[in-house]
């Protein structure tokens, strides 16, 4: 008699990392090593020929050799084994490529993802109003446990998602989705997380558009239309984009040395641009764009930024480039494409929308973060790039 897990186990462990994203770091890493446990009693890996029938495998496989090849030129030993360790996250990919969807296990891989970040908000509200003695810090406002930044990312694209639950009620019913849809656009609303803000401005319509015919259509495109307006408005949203301008109008004023959040940014992005174009074959090594940076601040061919250590060029591209020269670049790029068109052809399916709706915020919000090296969404994207997304994939119910 052979044991087997029961498919149950394997698929709720797979999803469990997105369930706690919003909770705990320290629970989204032991489900994920628990996993490894499970995937390996499970047998599905003997399943491996399904690995090299997606497009992405190979540009992911070459990704990941290249960033640990990386660490022979570095001088950061410390940070590459965290910039290697956020792209090896990509063997969960391999991982779920080679296991047996049904829309079941779809279904709850999606619901937990919401059940996490409503229990954050959850937490958030009572945090924020002092009904829960957690530590609390007044500027970051209805974040809860979570990251201000990734979770803005994370709301947005909830709301992407529900968008689709409400044309198609494959997850939730009509008012379910309306109710997770207020209160997660009121957090995301309330919170100080500009970077998911923006996303929403740029990404739902875009949403709208490709999910609606006829007047559904417009009257959602004015619905969203009105709303932004309306958040135009709001003294919280004046207020950051004020601080926004303050921050660039400093930047501007003095080049030579800044301690602003946009400030930073430009000078990382600077630092990256500097970094490919005199490593563009090798790059500086994985992990060593503090160093560099250092370096080229040392030389003032960017601005300094007293007191704050910079590990990434907040630009997931730029990030590539300069710490693996234009293969990493190409590499990441190649990746990206080919499981942009694969939740392209599967855009009206349950998995190829949550896919493409997160790829939206990668895609954009890597412009402006380093999301490659990002614990949550290096995982997060890995985690989504197994779902079955080829366009003869069979999902049973």
């Amino acid at each position: 008699m052979t044991f087997r897990l029961p498919d149950s186990a394997v698929f709720t462990v797979y999803a469990l990392p997105l369930f706690f994203f919003p909770l705990s770091t320290a629970g989204a890493g032991i489900s994920a090593g628990l996993f490894l446990l499970i995937y390996a009693a499970s047998g599905y890996w003997r399943r491996w020929r399904e690995i090299p029938q997606r497009p992405w495998a190979l540009p992911l496989a070459l990704l990941i050799a290249l960033t640990l090849l990386g660490l022979l030129w570095t001088r950061d030993m410390h940070f590459g084994f965290k910039v290697a360790a956020a792209t090896s996250y990509g063997i969960y990919a391999f991982m779920g490529a080679t296991l047996p969807w049904r829309e079941r296990w779809l279904r709850r891989l999606i619901r937990l993802f919401l059940y996490g970040l409503l229990i954050n908000a959850v937490l958030a509200c009572l945090i924020t109003w002092r009904i829960l003695h957690w530590h609390y810090d007044p500027t970051l406002p209805y974040v809860g446990l979570a990251g201000h930044i990734w979770l803005s990312m994370a709301l947005t694209h909830a709301l992407l998602w529900i968008l689709w639950d409400l044309r198609t009620g494959w997850n939730f019913g009509l008012w379910p989705n309306l109710a997770l849809g207020t209160l997660f656009f009121a957090e995301l609303a309330l919170s100080p997380g500009r970077s998911g803000q923006l996303l929403f401005v740029l990404l739902m319509p875009a949403a709208v558009w490709l999910l609606f015919q006829g007047r559904w259509r417009y009257w959602a495109l004015g619905a969203i239309a009105a709303t932004v307006v309306a958040l135009s408005f709001s003294p919280i949203v004046q207020s950051r984009v004020a601080l926004g301008m303050e921050n660039l109008q400093q930047f501007i004023h003095n080049p030579d040395s800044t301690d602003t959040s946009w400030g930073i940014r430009l000078a990382t992005m600077w630092a990256g641009v500097k970094m490919a174009e005199e490593h563009p074959l090798l790059g500086v090594g994985t992990g060593d764009f503090a160093p560099a940076m250092a370096d080229l601040q040392a030389r003032h061919e960017v601005t300094a930024t007293p007191g704050t250590r910079n590990d990434s060029a907040a630009n997931s591209y730029l990030s590539e480039a300069a710490v693996l020269g234009l293969p990493g670049l190409v590499l990441l790029l190649w990746f990206l494409v080919t499981l942009s068109r694969e939740s392209w052809w599967a855009r009206m399916t349950s998995q190829g929308w949550f896919v493409l709706s997160y790829l939206g915020i990668f895609w954009i919000g890597g412009l402006y973060n380093t999301l490659t090296w990002g614990y949550g969404d290096a995982f997060t994207i890995a985690l989504l790039a197994g779902l079955p997304l080829m366009r003869h994939a069979d999902i049973a119910p």
